[in-house]
């Protein structure tokens, strides 16, 4: 007689430290690469483009808070989904799991991986954008096969090497560099002025702050969550601003706002203009290990959200299995063939704003879903509370409505688009969780 064995579950393994590697490791990387040249060319004055990346620092900074109260009540593995499950039924949480699946994660996934072998081409001079993606995408699939251990270790070591690289680009551009581009007049008028300008920025700077709140999709994986989530989720987007702000002061002190705007790699265009062009080189290089550290936060996290939306019911119960090295494999089948599809396209700049524009949308769902929870479940053991509660809370949601407001009025059309793939995947959510109520 063959006695049945109990599914395996995820692990709690991850520390503090190893939640900080997740958090800095997917935010910073293709969002600071290659972004700072598309947002000096929307804004054009040095004061503005740092008050900008500031304002995105500090958005999402209140977000974390928000979350990390939910995170920390709620650990289970999956991230915004649950905290939309909880909130607002299932069907929300399908909405909010599965545009995080389909459109947030997996383009950027997408696009780390065209940059990855956009890199190599510049420094080999040869090779195919889509075949390089697509073997990048199948290394990191073969990493993470290897299980969580593997690839949180993976993930600690280039996430240092990252930060390293990145106060050392700082730290050349605020030494070599003349301040050329910190008393420099606007540069930009026209169509990119004015709100439209604003609006393309923060599209621009909410990619690159995305990532955030990654850390929360492993809640199931974490030590002591309700100590340790607040301490991850606020001290890595802190982390983050900080080194944003260096980073930005730096390619000014390097740069005009002009000569950033025509760049699509600004940190090797501001190290070649203070060094020459080996030192620009060296930055190249750089660049590829950050985005390499980045892209595999995506194959870590995104699996953990299909894992907790099949735990539910919201996604195929093959998602749930878990090997022996503690990793959702069939799920990270998923992901691996969803992302390395995605990584045959282009259009880097488009994808961006309307992934942000989908992800705004559903973060002020999700973030509304803080105000419910507190009414609904007013006994829900709560081990970080919300500071400032209910002022702060409401002025982050506030600022997301305004934010979404703006992006609206000034790109209808985009909104359009972004709306649609909502109102599809609301649907899908409606027919998927009928289905499952109809089958109890």
């Amino acid at each position: 007689m063959t006695v049945p064995t109990s599914p395996r579950k995820l692990q709690r393994v991850l520390r503090v430290r190893d939640g900080l590697a997740v958090t800095v490791g997917i935010v910073i990387g293709a969002g600071i690469l290659g972004t700072p040249g598309l947002i000096a060319g929307y804004l054009g004055d040095p004061v503005t483009i740092l008050a900008m990346w500031f304002f995105g620092g500090i958005v999402a900074g209140l977000s974390t808070l928000v979350l990390a109260e939910m995170a920390a009540a709620l650990p289970e593995a999956g991230g915004k989904f649950v905290y939309a499950r909880h909130a607002w039924g299932p069907t929300m949480g399908f909405v909010a799991g599965w545009s995080e699946l389909l459109v947030t994660r997996g383009f950027s996934g997408a696009s780390k991986a065209v940059l990855i072998a956009t890199y190599i081409i510049t420094l080999t001079g040869t090779g195919s954008v889509r075949i390089l993606a697509l073997a990048v995408v199948l290394g990191y699939f073969v990493l993470h096969t290897r299980g969580l251990k593997t690839s949180t270790t993976f993930q600690n070591v280039t996430t240092l090497i990252k930060v390293l690289i990145v106060l050392t680009i700082a730290a050349v551009g605020l030494a070599g560099g003349n301040a050329s581009g910190l008393g420099t007049e606007a540069l930009v008028s026209g169509e990119v002025a004015g709100l439209l300008g604003y609006a393309l920025a923060y599209q621009s700077i909410s990619f690159a702050y995305y990532g955030w709140e990654d850390a929360a999709k492993m809640s199931e994986e974490v030590m002591d969550p309700g100590r340790a989530l607040p301490k991850i989720l606020l001290g890595g987007a802190m982390a983050v601003m900080v080194l944003y702000l260096l980073m930005n002061i730096s390619f000014l002190a390097a740069m005009t706002p002009a000569e950033m705007a025509g760049s699509e790699l600004v940190a090797a265009d501001a190290t070649a203009a203070v060094f020459g062009d080996a030192a620009g080189t060296i930055v190249v290089v750089a660049s590829l290990l950050i985005l390499i550290s980045s892209a595999n936060v995506n194959f870590l996290g995104l699996p953990r959200v299909a894992y907790g939306l099949a735990k539910n019911g919201l996604a195929p119960r093959a998602y749930t299995e878990v090997d022996e090295r503690g990793t959702p494999r069939n799920a990270l089948y998923f992901i691996s063939a969803w992302i390395a599809l995605l990584a045959l396209t282009g259009a880097f700049e488009l994808l961006i704003r309307f992934m942000m524009t989908v992800a705004i949308t559903v973060d002020t769902m999700v973030l509304l879903g803080y105000f419910k929870l507190r009414a609904s479940q007013p006994d829900l053991e709560r081990p970080f509370r919300m500071p400032g509660h209910p002022v702060l809370p409401a002025l982050t949601i506030m600022l997301y409505i305004a934010i979404l407001i703006i992006l609206v009025w000034t790109q209808p059309m985009l909104a359009l688009g972004a709306g649609s793939m909502l109102a599809a995947l609301l649907v899908a959510g409606v027919v998927t969780t009928r289905r499952q109520a109809a089958s109890r």
